[in-house]
């Protein structure tokens, strides 16, 4: 699998170099023309755990290049950890469901006359395949000082499927008003399962994802790979990673754990993404940098 690995690191890479440069503000929101505390300010959401600095009542603060620069670097170094270990698990997966190795079948009894007559007037049993697995889902994020609810939903085979994704943020405001911003995010996959087997699925995703921000509204074509494996019992280790590369930024990429219980599902982890949107909100290029822990419930038929 190393060529795939190559070409998610090559599209993530590719996807970094043409992003714009110094972020400004809220993902999608046009900047101020007051000058001093909009549009010099960069948004970065805090982690859970962290308390946000520099914010007394009203005043935005001062934006700080050398640390926001530590920060996006770090980010981004944590994306291609996330990404490399998504890969990784999927190339050992691939090896194991390589080099398992199945005996071939028994040779069936010898069949005498008798047995053979009998056989054919007792009704021969079938067994019914559900070859069309229906999943959907609902996880709750929360984000520094803002939390994030998203919808997910697909139809799958043996190895095509497709499937569809809604996330709805919600954000405090970067220039320190009251009230809060809101951003949607839309995505639907034509899906490949590259390896599947009763332990786990690896899967390639391709389509069209959009956000819907304050003040523009964009749409671009979206690569992601996601998969499942078995750990030990009805425990899965799940992850999935989503680029979207123009005509604004998006690097999306999650990892937890699944519980199953029956066809219900529950599940943990941790969440981050980095939203940019190149200056297209009309002004400089507004960037937000979001990650926290997510929890949800999950039905498959």
């Amino acid at each position: 699998m190393p060529h795939l690995r190559q070409l998610l690191c090559a599209a993530l890479t590719t996807g970094l170099i043409l992003s714009s440069g110094t972020a400004e503000a809220r993902f999608g929101k046009r900047s101020s023309d007051d000058g001093d505390s909009k549009s010099d300010k960069v948004h970065d959401a805090t982690p859970v755990g962290q308390s946000g600095g520099g914010s007394d009542g009203g005043s935005g603060g001062s934006y700080n290049s050398g640390s926001n620069d530590s920060n996006t670097r770090s980010d981004i170094d944590t994306a291609l950890s996330v990404l490399s270990f998504l890969v990784d698990v999927a190339h050992v997966a691939s090896e194991v469901h390589e080099a398992t190795y199945y005996p071939p079948p028994a040779p069936p009894p010898p069949v005498t006359v008798q047995q053979e007559v009998v056989e054919q007037r007792q009704p021969q049993e079938t067994r019914s395949r559900n070859l069309l697995l229906f999943r959907t889902g609902v996880e709750g994020q929360a984000l520094g000082g803002g939390a994030a609810v998203a919808l997910n939903l697909g139809l799958e085979g043996l190895h095509w499927g497709v499937g569809g994704a809604m996330t709805s943020l919600e954000l405090p405001t970067d220039d320190g008003t009251a009230g809060t911003d809101k951003l949607e995010l839309y995505a639907v996959h034509l899906t490949y399962a590259l390896l599947t087997s009763d332990k786990g699925r690896l899967r390639a995703e391709a389509g069209v994802a959009g956000a819907r921000a304050p003040d523009v509204s964009l749409v671009g074509p979206s690569i992601a790979l996601s998969f499942e494996k078995c750990l030990f019992g009805a425990m899965d280790l799940e992850g999935r990673a989503q680029l979207v590369p123009v005509p604004y930024m998006q690097l999306d990429a999650q990892a937890g754990l699944g519980l199953h219980m029956g066809i219900l599902t529950l599940r943990g982890g941790w969440r981050w993404m980095l939203l940019n949107d190149r200056g297209l909100a009309g002004g400089d290029a507004n960037q937000d940098v979001l990650s926290g822990p997510y929890v949800g419930l999950g039905l498959n038929i």
